[in-house]
């Protein structure tokens, strides 16, 4: 990660609780999107270290702060080999529309993000990770190992990934 990273404090919250998300999005999360939005993105790949959940709990609370901001989100969660070569297709599509030089419209165009499951475990997420646009893994204080981390950095590419998301 390089010295533009996004780096987030830690969330405190306990991925297994259950409880409805707050109103308006926990700060640390309305910063992540701040930070992000600070780079040119369409799509956003979060990928979890570990366990799936903390990326979903992430990309949960990006969607109600890109709800409240009245921005334009679509969001993919692929299961299968068609899935994610599908979403792949679909990243890599809209960021070429995006980085070709034609008139933008006055709405912003939609933005895109995917919830990814550990890539040292699932390696066709890679596909998915590498056509993003930015990429923020997902990393859990004391369950994620360090090995863990540096492999899912190494996969995607150091350039790719804006930052990383500490969960408590």
């Amino acid at each position: 990660m390089g010295p533009e990273s996004v780096m987030v404090a830690a969330v405190e919250r306990n991925l297994q609780e259950n409880d409805a998300q707050s109103d308006p999005p926990r700060r640390e999360y309305q910063e992540l999107w701040f930070a992000l939005a600070r780079k040119s993105w369409r799509s956003l790949a979060i990928v979890a270290v570990d366990r799936e959940e903390s990326a979903s709990e992430i990309t949960n609370a990006l969607g109600e702060v890109a709800r409240m901001l009245d921005e334009r989100v679509s969001f993919f969660a692929p299961i299968d080999v068609l899935d994610y070569v599908s979403v792949a297709g679909i990243f890599s599509a809209a960021n070429a529309n995006f980085a070709a030089d034609i008139p933008r419209p006055v709405k912003a165009p939609v933005r895109s993000i995917a919830i990814l499951p550990p890539v040292v475990r699932n390696p066709l997420a890679l596909k998915v990770a590498t056509a993003a646009d930015v990429v923020v893994i997902c990393v859990e204080i004391g369950k994620t190992r360090l090995s863990a981390v540096r492999r899912t950095i190494e996969l995607i590419g150091r350039d790719h990934v804006a930052g990383c998301v500490l969960i408590g």
